[in-house]
């Protein structure tokens, strides 16, 4: 009986998973597997250069102890990360899901602003983003947004005093509206979240909005009562991703530091990367633990 059930427990949605996986598991083990060991062994020695190669002298966790106690800029490059990512991932994940939903709806030219919104993703976005920099496309374009929606440093006085006028407020309505002379980055950041929660909105049941509009419902009482708990699975998909990618980005703060320590102290900069990697997963866990209760399926 225990080894029937057991065999119930693979499924053809499972299998199908799995082999959506393999590419990856098989990737890892061939590509990743050999570097991810040898990084954390050198975490954990003292890496030189000698006549015959690399020489590696144990020192337990006197890297781990240094990067969490003697070194003050990574804890506050780390915790200024987090404090900013906790508005720009929310900042993300709201543009993300009100594309996706008016993406969602028929009108002429769907698929093709549906495209445009995926092109990042295809065209390796990090690399076309940088030289996009370089040609002062950023600049160009942020000068734009700040003239438009008048939130930059040199915004007249006027606007200055209106927003100062919120008195306690004030620095709360600053902070978000910085991020409107980030739009286009933040757009160039959602590529994949308005693909996932497109798929969300089209899995939900259509006779749930019929039934609904015989009822009366608005479409505010519809989006809250029916759209939003049915697409909670896509939410916590979207956010998880969402978070790794943002904390991955090349350009992070982290990342740099790593990438320069890679140059003089490689030892430390592997152990630093296993700390930076170990918090991501904490960050994830605590997410996916607070909201996972809370995600509404149809099964």
């Amino acid at each position: 009986m225990k080894r029937n059930k057991r065999l119930k427990i693979i499924t053809p949605n499972d299998t199908a998973g799995w082999m959506f996986v393999l590419p990856f598991v098989i990737g890892f083990i061939f590509l990743f597997a050999k570097p991810v060991a040898q990084s954390l062994m050198y975490s954990f020695n003292d890496v030189t250069v000698g006549q015959e190669g690399l020489v590696f002298e144990p020192i337990g966790w006197e890297n781990f102890k240094t990067m969490l106690t003697g070194d003050a800029k990574f804890i506050k490059a780390l915790w200024a990360m987090v404090k900013e990512a906790a508005v720009k991932i929310l900042v993300i994940m709201f543009i993300s899901m009100f594309l996706a939903i008016l993406l969602n709806e028929k009108f002429a030219g769907r698929l093709l602003f549906r495209a445009i919104m995926f092109l990042p993703v295809i065209f390796a976005a990090d690399q076309v983003l940088s030289v996009f920099n370089s040609l002062g496309g950023r600049e160009e374009l942020q000068d734009t947004t700040s003239s438009f929606f008048m939130m930059s440093g040199e915004a007249s006085g006027f606007v200055q005093e209106i927003i100062g006028s919120f008195g306690p407020l004030s620095s709360i309505i600053e902070k978000f509206t910085g991020y409107a002379t980030q739009l286009f980055n933040l757009l160039w950041s959602a590529g994949i979240q308005i693909i996932l929660f497109i798929i969300g909105l089209q899995t939900i049941p259509a006779y749930l909005y019929e039934v609904a509009e015989m009822e009366g419902a608005t479409k505010w009482e519809t989006f809250w009562k029916i759209t939003f708990p049915l697409l909670t699975p896509s939410i916590l998909l979207c956010l998880i991703y969402t978070i790794i990618d943002y904390f991955n980005a090349s350009t992070n703060s982290i990342v740099v530091m790593i990438d320069e320590y890679m140059l003089g102290n490689f030892d430390y900069a592997c152990a630093m990367s296993w700390g930076y990697s170990v918090a991501i997963f904490v960050i994830v866990v605590i997410v996916n633990a607070f909201l996972s209760r809370r995600v509404i399926s149809m099964d």
